[in-house]
């Protein structure tokens, strides 16, 4: 009789963790930080969310779409930065996440993505909207759903193919016991798919085109709203001010913020492009600065909307006392209502 013995392979992959100054970043953003913000960044999306469902023009739209999205970034931020970090301090999370990782790191990829360009539509609209004035809103409204769902499903089919870049693979830890690791695929591997995908298309998709295209939506709708406003008189500058979501300095700050937070991504960027060599403790540290920067940005909206919308003010704060007017103020004018019924019925109350 033949024995088979089955040799395992042995661990390549180990997610250590980072040592150094790099390592005490990772720490206290990723680990300890990030969480904490990104659980408030999904509370305060959906606060905008039910807002903006509520007002009707063309720019809540995009606005509830961006919250829609940004609850994604925020949730990954949770279950994919901070998760892939802590995996290195904790041998359960390790080996639990091994197996999601695959799964829900293009998601979170997808939904990055889709809050970069559903800011570029926004800026659009508010291009378009400062251009044509308030006689372009209904062409505007009937066009935002479709341009909407197109970018979507651009997005979505872009990111699939991400579906197929990391396994589990069992394998022999050098102290002897096995364990599941997180590998690359042959795919992801493959040099055609690191260079053409991962290099070049995403750099050009994911930083140069939508900062270009940001970068002159801005300053175009700056100069606009400067000449705008020398040849308004202060009536109809106060209307426009009090214009709520349609407001387009509401829009022109979204798109400032995410310039902003979003720079550091861009730079790595374009140091891999150019082949400009960083240590590997820099390289760390800005991209954690970049991932934080990028939940930040997902978040701090939130506040954009606060500090420039009269509207928006008002609609938060309202439904903040809603969520804690106390159940006990009903009491009363139920008990009341019930006296007013019972004695309107002279039948049953002599009965």
């Amino acid at each position: 009789m033949l024995n088979h013995t089955v040799v395992m392979r042995e661990c390549e992959c180990l997610h250590e963790p980072i040592e150094g100054y790099a390592g005490i970043a990772n720490l206290l953003l990723i680990v300890v930080l990030l969480p904490l913000i990104s659980f408030v960044g999904v509370v305060l999306n959906f606060f905008n969310i039910f807002i903006f469902c509520e007002q009707k023009n063309t720019a809540a739209k995009y606005l509830t779409a961006l919250s829609c999205s940004d609850v994604g970034v925020c949730m990954a931020g949770i279950f994919v930065i901070c998760s892939d970090s802590f995996r290195a301090h904790s041998f359960v999370i390790d080996q639990v996440f091994v197996f999601l990782l695959p799964k829900i790191i293009p998601l979170g990829l997808f939904f990055q993505m889709l809050s970069v360009y559903i800011t570029v539509l926004a800026a659009f609209d508010c291009f378009y909207s400062v251009y044509c004035g308030t006689k372009c809103e209904p062409k505007r409204s009937t066009w935002a759903p479709r341009v909407l769902a197109l970018v979507v499903i651009s997005v979505a089919g872009y990111n699939i193919v991400q579906f197929g870049d990391l396994q589990a693979i069992e394998c022999l830890h050098p102290d002897n016991y096995t364990l599941f690791e997180l590998c690359p695929t042959e795919m992801r591997v493959s040099e055609t798919y690191v260079i053409l995908y991962k290099g070049y298309l995403y750099a050009l998709s994911m930083a140069f085109l939508p900062f270009v295209l940001l970068t002159f939506l801005t300053v175009s709708i700056i100069v606009m709203l400067r000449k705008k406003n020398d040849s308004m008189d202060k009536v109809e500058k106060q209307g426009c001010e009090d214009d709520g979501g349609n407001n387009p300095v509401v829009l022109l700050l979204v798109v400032l913020l995410f310039l902003c937070c979003n720079l550091t991504s861009l730079l790595v960027n374009v140091f891999e492009m150019l082949k400009i060599k960083l240590s590997f403790e820099v390289e760390a540290v800005l991209i954690d600065i970049g991932n934080f920067l990028v939940v930040i940005n997902a978040t701090a909206n939130f506040f954009v909307y606060m500090g420039s919308s009269e509207e928006f003010r008002v609609a938060f704060y309202e439904r903040i006392r809603k969520l804690w007017r106390p159940k006990s103020t009903r009491l009363p004018l139920l008990h009341d209502h019930r006296i007013r019924l019972f004695n309107r019925n002279p039948v049953a109350s002599s009965i």
